[in-house]
């Protein structure tokens, strides 16, 4: 059997590991935000080269609900937020500043996504669902 001490260093150098690859993963700079409503891809942004924020306003119909929506987007140097949402959760909006591509940012009630990468091809969403 092995001691305590044994096990510890393994699980030690595990976490230390897993930590160096959020790190690594998580810095990882994107440099375009794509911003997209009911699916079609609205504006592209390059992040890296905005020198003052900005906001982006996204007017529209609700597909599901056919009531007026209303996003506002800001734009830093490199990193984007949802600023305002008319939607009832408003979970858009809490999730805050985003700079990398890990996780993008949607606004499922009012059918809008910004999602983060770091090259110059344009993305395509396969498919929205009503």
């Amino acid at each position: 059997m092995r001691s305590n001490r044994f096990w510890v260093i393994v699980l030690g150098g595990l976490l230390v590991v897993s930590v160096i690859f959020a790190i690594l993963f998580a810095r990882i700079p994107a440099g375009f935000a794509r911003i997209y409503k009911d699916g079609e891809h609205i504006k592209t942004i390059n992040l890296s080269t905005v020198l003052e924020p900005y906001t982006i306003l996204i007017e529209g119909t609700a597909n599901i609900s056919g009531e007026e929506i209303k996003n506002i987007i800001e734009a830093d140097h490199g990193r984007i937020r949802m600023l305002e949402a008319d939607c009832p959760d408003g979970s858009c909006k809490r999730q805050g500043w985003v700079s990398s591509g890990v996780i993008p940012i949607v606004c499922l009630p009012n059918r809008v996504i910004i999602i983060l990468d770091g090259g110059d091809n344009e993305l395509d969403i396969d498919a929205v669902v009503s």
